[in-house]
């Protein structure tokens, strides 16, 4: 299983009638999980990116996970709650699964109100790169149709140390799509198509088409190839026409780690009811019970330790809240 650098998709589908990305439904990207399956390469329609203008639709229902990997639960932190975060000190926000260390590696990035920049990464294998002129990812506002090119430099380590390389290039990205896009698992309304074209000084030329969802800047699909290796990931989650809000402090569940069992808080004062959902890290549903007061326990009923997805759903389905569990 090879480390996974860059993953940057996700979920939820929210209803907003504009076609401009702007900053500050953008950044909601930081306060969400990003649950994220790895596609087998074949079973991506290569017609999908060729599918440009607005009130399009890009059918990749024909998805299908690649084996050997788990649904990774991706999410932001800041730089310095991780490892290597002073190697990046324009950064404020770290992506990864931090509980694949082994596997997933950290991206570092910033967000401004004009700019979505890379700042650099870190693999697991100690292998990373650091921007001196960052790698712009998106500006803003970024309307459908727009294009722009930026320049950056970075330096290339083949270990914690050891300078491997100084490289600089040009990103150039366009808005070249707007519509809907379906899932295995449901359609995703207000969805932009992003084309990036990367160059390299000292390499070939890199592609990356993402479909974003336009209201909270969150990956929903990626396709991206540079010098032959491809990657194919897209959100695992179940598409909803609503956005995610409930926040950390409204609902959450302690302790966890989990010994035997947890409670779960929902701190407001209404009789809602939900739906909690448990899955191990293969996708499978493991456990589902109904939540209905403000506090409810969960028993553990026997599941072997390890890290577990939940989606907690309101009475009509809709996604609330999702994250990340672990019985110890």
């Amino acid at each position: 299983m090879k480390n996974i650098i860059l993953l940057g998709c996700c979920l939820f589908s929210f209803t907003l009638i504009s076609q401009t990305i702007i900053s500050s439904d953008f950044s909601e990207v930081k306060n969400q999980s990003h649950l994220v399956k790895i596609a087998d390469n074949s079973s991506f329609n290569m017609g999908l990116i060729g599918i440009t203008g607005t009130g399009v639709t890009w059918d990749a229902s024909g998805l299908t996970p690649m084996g050997g990997y788990p649904t990774f639960n991706f999410s932001y932190k800041l730089p310095s709650n991780t490892p290597r975060g002073a190697l990046f000190p324009y950064s404020d926000a770290a992506f990864s699964d931090y509980a694949f260390p082994t596997l997933v590696g950290v991206e570092y990035y910033d967000f401004s109100a004009d700019s979505f920049v890379m700042w650099g990464s870190y693999s697991p294998s100690t292998q990373h790169e650091i921007f001196q002129d960052p790698d712009k990812k998106m500006i803003f506002p970024f309307n459908y149709g727009q294009s722009f090119t930026d320049n950056y430099t970075k330096t290339n380590y083949s270990d914690s140390v050891t300078v491997s390389s100084i490289q600089n290039g040009t990103r150039t990205v366009q808005y070249i799509g707007y519509g809907t896009l379906v899932l295995p698992q449901g359609s995703f309304t207000n969805v932009a198509l992003i084309y990036e074209l990367r160059t390299n000084s000292l390499g070939p030329n890199s592609t990356e088409y993402t479909w974003y969802k336009i209201s909270n800047g969150k990956r929903l699909l990626l396709r991206s190839e540079n010098n032959g290796d491809i990657l194919t990931a897209y959100s695992a989650d179940i598409a909803s026409n609503t956005n995610e809000r409930v926040l950390d402090s409204e609902i959450y569940f302690y302790p966890n780690p989990i010994d035997d069992y947890a409670v779960v808080k929902v701190k407001q004062s209404t009789d809602k009811k939900y739906n909690l959902a448990i899955y191990n890290i293969v996708g499978e549903k493991v456990s589902e019970i109904e939540i209905n007061k403000s506090e409810t326990i969960i028993n553990r009923n026997s599941l072997p330790s390890g890290i577990y997805i939940y989606t907690l759903s309101s009475i009509d389905r809709e996604i609330v809240k999702s994250g990340k569990l672990i019985f110890k």
